[in-house]
């Protein structure tokens, strides 16, 4: 399975965990999902190739269906959010109490596409934040969405279908 060709790949998994903040609000975990990116890139350019499909839309479909198919959504609660390696993502995507919500998703979708564009691939992508509350303007969840050829492709495997476009009430796009 290529999950299990992706983890040889990738630097092992060692089910360390550090602390960054005692209490995060939104804007911590957008700067820590964004820097976490950062410190991942070399992990993301070791396994990217895996997932070209010889274009985008087809390419965007494959990682969505990747991450729907073999890592397990379990929103994480308010009081432990958590950023993740690739490997760690994959790692724990496997077992019914590991935690892998929207933000480790998304992250993974950006890590591919953004090596894929340090390859020569042109992609333009960005993490959209979104809130869907009512007199809400705090975003609290996180997709990743392709502009391609003027038209958007949302890919959240959140969701039920790829390309599925949930009407939100505002959100803040992030872009590297």
């Amino acid at each position: 399975m290529l999950r299990e060709v992706l983890l040889t790949k990738l630097p092992a998994y060692n089910n360390k965990s550090v602390l960054l903040y005692d209490s995060q609000d939104t804007k911590d975990i957008i700067h820590t999902l964004l820097k976490a990116h950062n410190l991942y890139k070399s992990d993301y350019d070791k396994i990217c190739v895996y997932f070209w499909k010889g274009n985008i839309k087809d390419t965007c479909y494959f990682i969505w269906k990747f991450l729907k198919n073999n890592v397990k959504y379990k929103i994480e609660p308010d009081t432990r959010q958590s950023v993740k390696s690739p490997s760690a993502i994959l790692s724990t995507g496997i077992y019914k109490n590991g935690y892998n919500d929207c933000k480790h998703y998304s992250s993974m979708i950006a890590g591919i596409l953004d090596a894929l564009t340090r390859r020569g691939i042109k992609i333009n992508w960005c993490y959209r934040f979104s809130n869907y509350k009512l007199f809400n303007t705090v975003p609290h969840h996180v997709f990743c969405v392709v502009n391609c050829f003027g038209n958007e492709i949302w890919i959240d495997p959140v969701l039920n279908r790829f390309n599925e476009k949930k009407q939100y009430i505002n959100k803040i796009d992030k872009k590297l």
